[in-house]
C-alpha cells in the first residue's frame, strides 16, 4: 500500500507510476480495469476495481482526465481496504 500512497501523494505521478500502483493491486488479489470509452463526450474514462477473494463491492470512478481518474481510484482503493481491515 506504501506505494500507492507515495504515488498518488506527488502532484504529477507519471503514467507508468500510475500503473505500478495497478500492478500492486493485482498482487493484492484484486482486479483492476481501465477503460477508454469513445461512445461517451464527458467522463470517458472509467476505473473499476473488484475484490473477487473476499467479496467486497466493486469501486468505480469516470472521468475525463485519465490521470485524476486513475489517483482518485487509487485513494478510494486506500480507503476501502483500510475499511475492510477495521
Amino acid at each position: 500500500m506504501n506505494i500507492i500512497k507515495r504515488t498518488i501523494e506527488k502532484p504529477n505521478p507519471s503514467f507508468e507510476e500510475l500503473i505500478l500502483c495497478f500492478e500492486e493491486i493485482r498482487t493484492n488479489g484484486d482486479v483492476a480495469v481501465i477503460k477508454f470509452d469513445g461512445e461517451r463526450d464527458k467522463d470517458e474514462y472509467t476505473v473499476f476495481v473488484s475484490f473477487p477473494r473476499n467479496k467486497r463491492e466493486m469501486i468505480r470512478v469516470d472521468g475525463s482526465d485519465l490521470k485524476g481518474t486513475l489517483k482518485k481510484i487509487l485513494a478510494e482503493y486506500i480507503e476501502e481496504n483500510s475499511r475492510a481491515a477495521t
